[in-house]
């Protein structure tokens, strides 16, 4: 199976998948004069209307960016980061950035169309994404159904069982736990959150991601400033490789790229619409700012939380070759703070795995619900827990290939679906700048 899915992702993420991704980004950027660049104006239509009043309609935007942001870090943040530079060299860190500063704009345009065309459910609250954008706003109920498939499926994968595995392997490393153990535990956790729906789930969100952020950068920040002395080393090899061309022809270069792209997407999964998903459920009547806090929160994901990663791992002096993934990183926080580096790393990757598993869990649930009905959630959460416990002890190589195979069959008609509405997300912008509408 792993020789089976390692070719497929090599055929899926070929050159025409990575210039689709850059590409989208691309278009949206030029089109929209740099939006992602106008900081104050982000700012203020985010942060700045934080003390709105929330009603039964859904839940806050800060509470959807807290949800997004779980959803997207964990294992993409750590592992996935460190799986990165092992195969793809210094290098790939840069083009992880790449494809976040133009893929911040991807994600702004999927929650765009989220907002514009969601719906509510028979509780009065609003639900959205891809796959009702493809229908309402297209007519593509065929499609949409595909799509709504692929993220039920892939939140299988890339919400699910990679979280749970590469948490399980750093809990194993660090305290001798078996993964089989982790990953029981994990399954109950899930159980008893997801029950509750978007309202539980984001306010777990809320309580908990903002402050894993902060102690993972104190720490990672502990870790950067004790080799201080090779951060300009590590900066130099990230450009240089990234540039190097003299293997071009199936080498280094462009598996930079590829890794680097594909990686890009794992963390934030901007292209994937599955974070639309989650916006779509906030109390907003405004598509752009919420598609800001879509920004915000790329930004965030990988910009930042990777590029730290990243150079935690390339200044700590511990050869990318001698592991990968959680391991790498774990290896590299032990550098600085020793056996509590292995535990630091464990706690972390669980605890933002969890966030990321119950974020997912409501994208899974959208799509569960466009096929079958609010009647078989109950069923959806039933399996979504006990994969929970089979991903624990299944190869880490295996779920990240599974994981690039999803990511690519989610995308592209997400991606159709932006390119086929970009009038309307061009549309809201003018209007909104305008003063049209807004807060």
């Amino acid at each position: 199976m792993d020789a089976v899915l390692t070719a497929l992702s090599g055929v899926l993420w070929g050159p025409a998948t990575l210039a689709l991704f850059l590409g989208t980004g691309l278009f949206f950027t030029a089109r929209s004069g740099f939006l992602q660049c106008r900081w104050r104006m982000i700012l203020r239509g985010t942060f700045g209307g934080m003390r709105r009043v929330q009603t039964d309609r859904g839940v806050s935007s800060f509470r959807t960016l807290t949800t997004a942001l779980g959803a997207c870090m964990g294992t993409g943040n750590i592992a996935g980061v460190g799986t990165a530079l092992m195969t793809g060299g210094a290098g790939a860190l840069f083009w992880m950035c790449v494809s976040a500063f133009f893929g911040a704009m991807t994600s702004f345009a999927e929650t765009v169309t989220a907002i514009r065309y969601r719906t509510q459910d028979a509780g009065g609250r609003h639900i959205g994404g891809a796959m009702i954008a493809l229908e309402k706003g297209l007519g593509l109920k065929k499609t949409a159904a595909a799509y709504a498939f692929l993220l039920t499926v892939s939140s299988f994968g890339i919400g699910n069982m990679a979280q749970v595995n590469a948490s399980a392997s750093a809990i194993r490393t660090a305290f001798g736990v078996p993964p089989i153990v982790t990953g029981a535990v994990f399954c109950v956790l899930i159980a008893l959150t997801v029950c509750g729906g978007i309202r539980r789930i984001s306010g777990v969100a809320e309580k908990t991601v903002p402050l894993l952020s902060v102690l993972f950068m104190v720490c990672a920040v502990i870790a950067l400033i004790a080799h201080r002395a090779q951060i300009p080393a590590a900066l130099r090899a990230i450009w240089t490789q990234a540039w190097d061309f003299r293997a071009a022809a199936g080498g280094a270069a462009g598996q930079a790229v590829r890794v680097g792209v594909t990686r890009g997407v794992f963390s934030n999964e901007a292209g994937l619409g599955s974070t639309a998903v989650i916006h779509a459920a906030a109390d907003t009547d405004s598509a752009v700012e919420q598609g800001f806090w879509g920004i915000v929160e790329v930004f965030l994901d990988t910009v930042l939380m990777c590029t730290v990663t990243g150079l935690v791992i390339l200044t700590s002096g511990v050869p990318c070759a001698d592991a990968d993934g959680a391991a790498l990183f774990a290896a590299a926080m032990s550098a600085t703070f020793g056996r509590a580096g292995s535990v630091l790393t464990a706690l972390t990757l669980a605890l933002l795995g969890f966030a990321s598993l119950t974020g997912w869990s409501y994208c899974g649930e959208r799509g569960a619900a466009y096929l079958f009905g609010e009647t078989r959630l109950p069923v959806y959460r039933v399996l979504y827990a006990a994969a929970a416990f089979f991903g624990s002890f299944l190869p880490l190589d295996t779920v990240f290939r599974l994981c690039d195979v999803c990511n690519v069959l989610m995308a592209l008609p997400n991606l159709l679906c932006v390119w086929l509405l970009s009038g309307t997300v061009f549309a809201q912008i003018r209007m909104y700048k305008a003063g049209q509408i807004g807060s």
